[in-house]
């Protein structure tokens, strides 16, 4: 009997399978006993070739143009090739899955739509026909292996997976490389600084993704301020004094409870703020008219509200947290998750899902029991006295993968880097809080009532800490006996906005009771404009394809229409940073003149490509991808829709270049050569990184010279006259050609590339002014060749045409 392959997405996930099934024997890129050979990829394998492999270069040329596009090969004529730096354990792979040694292949890649993708390269390269299962997992822990193991998937089973990977692999070829290529040749440029291409960069989610950051900054730059007063009084009742503030009418109370909210945001206009919102003179009177004045209380209405605990982590929330709490980054929260996950100490990252299934819930006590070290001992002896939780914010539908969650595994926290750490402490805390109470509070309203005048005051009392005792969210909150009227905390100051707390200090007041107004003080404000994105923000928008949703069980019926997944849009943030297209300042992210050029263009001059920036348009293909992994589309349908799109926006293009020529964008800015974290993070992979590098300015060469504008034709070998630092020379000077004009200064004036497309074509440029004689008299004249084959030049004057 045969042996059984299994591949791993990486060595470490190897290791772990190995562990389990007692593999102990070591081979060449394999590990392997009577039983098993388990081998591995080391992420892709295999790339999709470059658009020239399906060109016609001598016909078509080398230099990037409108004239080379669109290339959109078929499905089964997608070439791929193997990756150099991964050459020997391609190799490796291949001789295995022919093998006649091996009977059943087993897929134990990540199980995900990208893991199944790298997986499906090779076996469809190699046409394996052996039998194939499919292992499905959420942890790395032996429990999660071995029941995997025993609940293998058929290969039908993931077959829409399979299709869906391809299908975004194909499409983002599609839309990169034909849209990149067509935008560059026409608003790309030769940047002298950097000696390499300005070369303007599409994406099918990169480009709606700046979109979103370029028209934030828009409102931003667009806002215009209006100022506005309010009244604050201090009163003085029996039991103590407490502040008011001033409100329109009582009898619409219901109406501005519901508004509230809305009118005191910062970015309402003048309209939105009539209720609230005080001219200077008529604050002056309420406040002239209350001070000193005796007043009474209105009404008092007190009730009782619960918070419940927060959903469990997804790798969305779970990056917005820990950019909001420790500021770190999208790419560094997906890096500590997968380290997390391969130490086993957590269950599979790359989730969109908030919801754990019915099945787990007998297995939850066996998760909590592995935290039952410091800090959580206390917390987790109380739990375990609990019921499982059971409710719809817990036990809810799920998509590929469950809510991330602590495993079964004993984790010690002192082996832990410094960001696992953090990551795993919320996590940790998180999953806990499913088996606490919501928070109580006890919200009081109090309106008081001075000359006609009223004045609101929020109260608010905390009855039960619940779930928020192991969140680290009560730093003010102190749980020991004391009056029950106190501080609250305000929403506004939660959420780190500037302006005064909205629940303040109440004494014990009573209905119909009198007060005195001790003093009336007028503030100046004034609205403010929308907050800039922070990476956490940008993930959320690009999770709602750009809509404002707060409301987390709403957010779940959005999910699968967003801008990529969650396992892409970390890199698709670092590549807008990395292309230019945005700077980050301290946490929040500005759109380079680059990335705002590139959008105005698209939005206000290039109609058929409006979908590139619009995120509902983009969240609709992502969701139609999501049909293909369903079943539910046919993948040759989804890249039909991909190719008519990118037609349209090439033959628009190629309008465009006909009625306005070229318009080259603004460059992108000289990052700063100051360390960050990510520098940091890198240097731990730092060979990885300079093959990544070596490549890319290969590929950076090939490109400048390609997007060089050709300025003529040599005429000493009839060769492209091309625009270099320090002079005009021919493309062919490595097969020996010597022309060249250099931008050596003549009498003061740098010849231009515009000058030397005339020379060029015509043996003279225009007419040039502001030559300077060595006596320091100015002049004008034409150049012209004096001997063209040996590029040397001479003055022509007026009088002598």
């Amino acid at each position: 009997m045969g042996k059984i392959l299994i591949v791993a997405e990486k060595p470490s996930q190897a290791r772990e399978y190995a562990k389990t099934l007692d593999v102990k024997g070591k081979g060449d890129g394999f590990l392997h006993n009577e039983h098993y050979i388990i081998t591995w990829c080391i992420g892709h394998l295999l790339e999709l070739d470059r658009p020239e492999e399906y060109m016609d270069i001598e016909k078509v040329g080398k230099r990037w143009g409108l004239h080379r596009l669109p290339v959109l090969p078929q499905i089964q004529n997608f070439k791929h090739q193997v990756k150099a730096s991964t050459r020997s354990q391609y190799q490796v792979l291949v001789k295995l899955l022919k093998s006649s040694e091996i009977d059943h292949v087993i897929c134990g890649t990540d199980a995900d739509r990208e893991g199944q993708l790298l997986f499906q390269e090779i076996w469809d390269t190699v046409q394996c026909q052996k039998p194939l299962k499919r292992l499905w997992i959420s942890s790395l822990t032996g429990e999660a292996i071995r029941e995997g193991m025993n609940k293998l998937q058929r290969e039908e089973e993931v077959k829409g997976l399979a299709q869906a990977g391809y299908g975004r692999s194909y499409a983002d070829w599609d839309f990169g490389m034909n849209l990149t290529e067509g935008f560059t040749s026409l608003f790309g440029s030769f940047d002298p600084v950097r000696k390499k291409p300005n070369v303007i960069s599409i994406g099918r989610v990169q480009t709606p993704t700046l979109a979103l950051v370029v028209e934030r900054e828009w409102e931003i730059e667009q806002f215009n301020p209006i100022q506005y007063c309010e009244v604050e009084a201090d009163f003085e009742a029996n039991a103590g004094c407490y502040t008011g503030k001033w409100i329109d009418d009582p009898t619409k109370q219901e109406m501005q409870e519901e508004k509230y909210e809305l009118d005191m945001k910062p970015n309402q206009q003048a309209s939105e703020l009539t209720e609230h919102g005080l001219d200077r003179i008529r604050a002056e009177e309420i406040a002239a008219k209350v001070k000193g004045k005796q007043g009474s209380i209105y009404s008092i209405e007190a009730k009782e509200i619960q918070e419940p605990h927060p959903l469990l982590f997804d790798l969305t929330s779970l990056t917005v947290a820990a950019s909001k709490r420790f500021g770190m980054s999208a790419e560094q929260v997906l890096k500590t998750a997968q380290s997390l996950y391969e130490k086993k100490a957590i269950t599979y990252p790359r989730t969109d899902c908030n919801f754990l299934p019915p099945d787990i819930l007998p297995k939850l006590p066996a998760h909590l029991q592995a935290l039952r070290i410091e800090p959580y001992k206390a917390w987790v002896e109380e739990a375990v006295k609990k019921d499982l939780p059971k409710g719809k914010r817990v036990i809810n539908q799920i998509t590929a993968h469950h809510a991330i969650i602590p495993t079964t595994e004993r984790v010690s926290p002192e082996k832990l880097s410094l960001d696992e750490g953090k990551l795993w402490d919320m996590i940790v805390r998180r999953f806990l809080g499913i088996w606490f109470p919501p928070a109580r509070y006890e919200t009081t309203v109090v309106l008081t009532q001075v000359e006609g005048e009223y004045f609101r005051t929020r109260g608010k009392v905390l009855l039960e800490l619940g779930w928020k005792d192991l969140l680290g969210d009560t730093a003010d909150e102190d749980t020991s006996n004391q009056p029950k009227r106190r501080r609250g905390k305000s929403k506004k100051r939660e959420e780190g906005e500037d302006g005064e707390a909205d629940f303040v200090d109440l004494p014990i007041l009573s209905n119909g009771e009198s007060i005195k107004t001790l003093k009336a003080v007028i503030k100046e404000k004034e609205t403010k404009p929308p907050k800039r994105y922070t990476q956490g923000d940008l993930l959320k928008a690009m999770e709602n394809a750009g809509k404002k949703v707060e409301d987390e069980l709403l957010q779940q019926q959005l999910k699968g229409k967003g801008l990529g997944t969650v396992a892409t849009r970390p890199a698709i943030i670092e590549n807008l940073l990395d292309r230019g297209y945005l700077l980050q300042e301290h946490r929040t992210l500005h759109p380079t003149e680059k990335g705002k050029e590139l959008i105005r263009l698209i939005k206000e001059e290039l109609p058929k490509a409006q979908l590139l920036v619009s995120a509902e348009m983009t969240g609709q293909m992502e969701y139609e991808l999501s049909q293909v992994e369903q079943g539910k589309q046919e993948l040759t349908n989804y890249m039909v829709q991909v190719e008519n799109a990118i037609r349209e926006i090439l033959n628009e293009l190629k309008v465009f270049q006909s009625a306005f020529g070229k318009r080259p964008l603004a460059l992108a800015p000289v990052k700063s050569k100051s360390k960050t974290s990510k520098t940091k993070s890198r240097n731990n992979s730092s060979s990885k990184t300079e093959l990544k590098d070596q490549k890319a300015k290969q590929e950076e060469a090939v490109q400048a010279q390609a997007l060089r504008e050709v300025l003529g034709s040599c005429p000493l070998c009839g060769g492209e006259i091309v625009e270099g630092n320090k002079g005009y020379g021919c493309m062919n000077y490595r097969q020996g050609c010597s022309f060249v004009v250099w931008k050596t200064p003549i009498c003061g004036k740098v010849l231009t590339p515009a000058q030397m497309k005339k020379l060029l074509s015509k043996g003279k440029t225009d007419l040039i002014k502001g030559f300077r004689s060595k006596t320091g008299k100015n002049f004008s004249a034409y150049l012209v060749w004096q001997e063209a084959r040996s590029s040397q030049l001479k003055f022509m004057f007026d009088k002598d045409t």
